[in-house]
């Protein structure tokens, strides 16, 4: 290893580690101003819906969506655990490669870290039940997601969406043990 990568590891350790550490101390704003805050992500959350429903009408409004709202280098994992990019899900928007026949969100729950200002984010979890076709296959699923907004320059951006099957009956029985433990 040369000496240049002997001082680069040890200083993305110690840049990594101060990152968590602010992480770890984050706490969910609450008050007046997260509940502004969660009504501005509630209402893109409601838009993003509405654009993705519009998939394969002739009013497909969800490109454009996509295009005024997704990061260019959002993080946005399938439940197969596939991964799209921001230019790859709006050719596949365009092309009606990926049409929602019905797509409805189950309870939103939305955690506000900051203030409402620049820098805020808003991660949102809920439970999604859709009729999706991707490349001509068909299925019907529920799953929980979780979708991340970040604030810049007084715009929110979808950072980050994933999408994860619903969790097996061990696995609920497994939580519900945990949670009587703690």
């Amino acid at each position: 290893m040369n000496s240049r990568k002997v001082f680069l590891v040890p200083a993305l350790v110690l840049a990594l580690a101060g990152a968590l550490t602010g992480i770890a101390n984050a706490q969910d704003t609450t008050g007046p101003k997260a509940e502004a805050v969660k009504k501005e992500v509630l209402k893109l959350e409601e838009e993003k819906l509405k654009a993705f429903q519009s998939t394969g009408t002739d009013k497909n409004i969800c490109p454009d969506w996509v295009q005024d709202n997704d990061a260019e280098n959002i993080v946005h994992i399938n439940a197969d655990g596939t991964e799209d990019t921001k230019a790859g899900l709006i050719k596949d928007l365009q092309k009606q490669n990926r049409i929602l026949h019905s797509l409805h969100y189950g309870p939103q729950h939305i955690h506000v870290y900051g203030d409402g200002s620049n820098g805020t984010t808003a991660v949102t979890t809920y439970s999604t039940f859709d009729d999706i076709e991707v490349y001509g296959n068909r299925t019907k699923s529920e799953h929980h997601a979780i979708d991340v907004w970040v604030k810049r320059d007084g715009k929110w951006w979808f950072v980050v969406h994933s999408v994860h099957n619903l969790p097996s009956p061990e696995a609920l029985k497994r939580q519900a043990e945990k949670t009587k433990e703690n």
